[in-house]
């Protein structure tokens, strides 16, 4: 049995209960959602988006370790969801505070190629859960001319989160 079948059967259980669905903090599953999600013909395909936006818990678990890559994905153009938009996958990485969706930010906000650099920036500006390696990766971007992570640390340094 899969982790995805096992999580439903698991929503199965809880809603018998009176219970909502737990929260998923495991990478597994949220790349078999994910493996859903890619799969246009999939009946099982709404649901999965479901869980995935809404259940995948933010912060530093393997979940959203998975879920920010998938979003960059999105971000970046080299995955396709239509329900997903590049814009609505910044937003989506602006509620996981910390961790992955902070590391993903970075790579996006601090690339010389993507369209939504400056999309990023903003919402690092957003974001008080960044650690000693990010701030690294701001100041050696600024250091080298990015004028994102400029904008970035000045607004930090205003406190404007």
């Amino acid at each position: 049995m899969s982790a995805y079948s096992d999580y439903l059967a698991e929503i199965k259980d809880r809603e018998n209960q009176g219970l909502a669905p737990k929260p998923i903090d495991d990478g597994g599953l949220v790349g078999e959602i994910i493996t859903l999600i890619e799969d246009a013909g999939n009946e099982q395909r709404a649901d999965a988006l479901k869980f995935f936006i809404y259940n995948t818990l933010p912060g530093t678990t393997s979940a959203a370790g998975v879920k920010a890559d998938f979003l960059k994905k999105i971000v970046l153009g080299e995955t396709v969801v239509p329900e997903i938009t590049p814009s609505f996958a910044l937003e989506l990485l602006s509620h996981m505070k910390g961790g992955p969706s902070v590391r993903v930010l970075l790579d996006i906000a601090l690339s010389e190629t993507s369209p939504f650099a400056k999309q990023a920036g903003e919402v690092l500006k957003t974001q008080v859960f960044l650690y000693d390696a990010d701030m690294f990766r701001l100041r050696d971007a600024y250091k080298a001319g990015n004028a994102i992570a400029k904008d970035v640390l000045e607004s930090y340094a205003k406190a404007e989160f």
